[in-house]
């Protein structure tokens, strides 16, 4: 089947996941099964969609991870369905309403093209990220990448299950991100931006709500320090330019936006 699972974590901003769910559930025609996972949220109740709550915060990729489960034992309630493709997104994506149905271009483009492994949405001029490739060129049409994060990353799900998901030591998500993408690339697979789909990402709506059980510097410090000890350890002290840099062709060059 043809399914998509979307997988969103929701800690403490029930808010924001509900006016997800809600947007999407109006506005994308494709089939999707949407799996919420509250991360331990201990201030205000869970999000009303919760599918799966977590007794205590497990960080970004223990919720994901948690998401991937929950879909997989739909699968085998099912026999033989299975997924096209997992969506990873988290609680500071904000759809932009021009975009209709968000979800559809990008399931059609992983029908068409059996060598993409990752497509994601392109990120509004107003998001804030820091990476740069990600970013609206103002195109029409998707555009080859070497690396997205995962804001609203589509994952085509029987590559995502062969290579075992995400990292379970990068419980921050830092890392995950460079680390899929870069196996995506060493299997000869290709990373897509979807500029028919545009999304906005608002960092530090947690911390602006006052709702994390830690400082935006404290949470920083913990993911670099945890992605430099995993990484380290797999890939050695230069893993971030194995992993990020690996390509230096045009093509991996031309996927940054001009200025």
């Amino acid at each position: 089947m043809n399914d998509v699972a979307l997988i969103l974590t929701n800690y403490n901003m029930p808010e924001r996941t509900d006016a997800l769910v809600k947007y999407l559930s109006q506005n994308c025609k494709w089939p999707i099964d949407f799996y919420v996972v509250d991360n331990g949220s201990d201030l205000v109740k869970p999000s009303r969609h919760t599918h799966t709550f977590l007794t205590e915060n497990k960080q970004t990729c223990g919720g994901w991870t948690a998401g991937l489960y929950a879909a997989k034992d739909t699968e085998r309630a099912y026999g033989q369905r299975k997924y096209l493709a997992y969506w990873i997104m988290i609680t500071s994506a904000e759809f932009v309403p021009e975009s209709g149905d968000p979800l559809t271009p990008m399931c059609e483009f992983l029908l068409s093209d059996p060598d993409a492994a990752i497509i994601h949405p392109a990120l509004t001029e107003d998001s804030t990220t820091t990476w740069v490739q990600m970013l609206t060129t103002g195109g029409i049409e998707p555009r080859r990448t070497f690396m997205v994060d995962n804001i609203a990353a589509l994952y085509r799900a029987d590559w995502f299950d062969m290579i075992g998901w995400f990292d379970r030591d990068l419980t921050f998500a830092w890392g995950v991100d460079l680390e899929s993408c870069w196996k995506a690339r060493s299997q000869g697979l290709s990373i897509w931006i979807d500029e028919r789909v545009r999304v906005k990402k608002v960092t530090d709506i947690g911390y602006k709500m006052d709702r994390m059980n830690m400082t935006r510097d404290e949470r920083f410090k913990l993911a670099a320090d945890e992605a430099k000890e995993v990484l380290t350890n797999k890939y050695g002290p230069d893993f971030l330019n194995k992993l990020r840099y690996e390509h230096t062709e045009d093509e991996w060059l031309g996927a940054y936006p001009k200025g």
